[in-house]
């Protein structure tokens, strides 16, 4: 059984080894496997992620993923199914007080997928949303959000900004689907959206008065 290394860039593609910023290792690779055991490491050595994957070239997902802090701590554990988030989904601080709990659903049908929050607790362990209701704020990456949420979705007004690329939005959202909303750039140009699409590639550009 022989395992293959490779190294990643901050994007998390396959780079020269002086350029890396993380490892990966397949561990079984030279065998013929209905899944293969992949683990990412930071460059200090400790492990960032470990999981299945359904391919050993490219990184299809499959059951239960454990996510590490760079210091070694647990920051979240995820079920997959052929590379899609389905069941229920756990985060941490890094001080490893539980940060969120969250279900995730998809329908084969539809071929959509759906995230309920659950429970969450803020960085003081005060409990923000109780069995789907309550307010709820979190970052992922450079976007930074906070709303309501109301049966396990997004309801109403949320308010975020993304340090990325400068700008700020408001959205709203009914049942957990975005149905309008506006950004605002550095430059005070306003480009509104109505649905998620039209906001992740930008049109109805209105120049802000």
């Amino acid at each position: 059984m022989v395992s293959k290394k490779i190294f990643l860039d901050s994007l998390y593609q396959e780079c020269a080894p002086e350029n890396y910023t993380y490892t990966r290792v397949i561990t079984n690779y030279s065998q013929k496997s209905v899944r293969y055991v992949v683990t990412d490491y930071y460059k200090n050595g400790r492990k960032k992620m470990t999981g299945s994957t359904l391919n050993r070239d490219i990184l299809k997902k499959d059951g239960e993923f454990i996510y590490y802090f760079k210091n070694g701590a647990k920051e979240s554990v995820i079920n997959y199914s052929e590379d899609r988030k389905i069941g229920k989904e756990i985060n941490w601080y890094t001080n490893q007080n539980k940060k969120s709990e969250k279900q995730n659903l998809w329908d084969s049908k539809t071929k959509k997928s759906q995230t309920l929050i659950l429970n969450c607790w803020d960085a003081d362990k005060n409990q923000t949303v109780t069995d789907g209701n309550g307010e709820f704020e979190e970052t992922v990456g450079s976007v930074t959000q906070k709303g309501e949420i109301k049966n396990g979705l997004k309801q109403g007004v949320w308010q975020g900004n993304d340090s990325s690329k400068n700008i700020s939005f408001t959205d709203n959202y009914d049942k957990g689907v975005l149905i309008s909303g506006f950004s605002i750039d550095a430059n005070n140009i306003k480009t509104s959206y109505s649905s998620l699409i039209e906001k992740q590639t930008g049109k109805k550009n209105l120049n802000s008065k």
